[in-house]
């Protein structure tokens, strides 16, 4: 065999045993998926994963709370600007007594019942 022929054949063995050790590499990379995969899958069931979601709802509901203040805040400027005005009007007191008058009566008929 001449030198050139063995150079040829020691090149492709090694070829050989870098795509075998290629290989292993990717099988072992493989492997390592798998298990950080479930892993992963295994932190998805921890509880502070769910406070987690809980939280993320609970500041979702925090927000539209706050973007509702703004026209609550005009409605009451609104308000206090009414009272300012003057006094209430005529019916608006006449229907207050009619009601205090009907929530005394109530009252008198059916008398509370004492807890405990």
């Amino acid at each position: 065999m001449s030198a050139t022929a063995a150079v040829w054949w020691a090149s492709l063995a090694a070829f050989i045993v870098v795509l075998g050790l290629i290989g292993l590499q990717l099988a072992r990379i493989w492997r390592e998926l798998g298990r950080i995969e479930r892993r992963l899958t295994g932190y998805a069931e921890l509880p502070i994963v769910a406070a987690l979601v809980r939280a993320e709802a609970s500041a979702a509901r925090i927000e539209a709370a706050v973007a509702q203040i703004e026209p609550l805040a005009a409605r009451a400027r609104a308000a206090v600007e009414v009272i300012k005005r003057g006094p209430l009007p005529r019916e608006v007191v006449v229907a207050y007594v009619r009601v205090r008058a009907e929530i005394a009566a109530f009252r008198a008929v059916a008398p509370r019942r004492r807890r405990g």
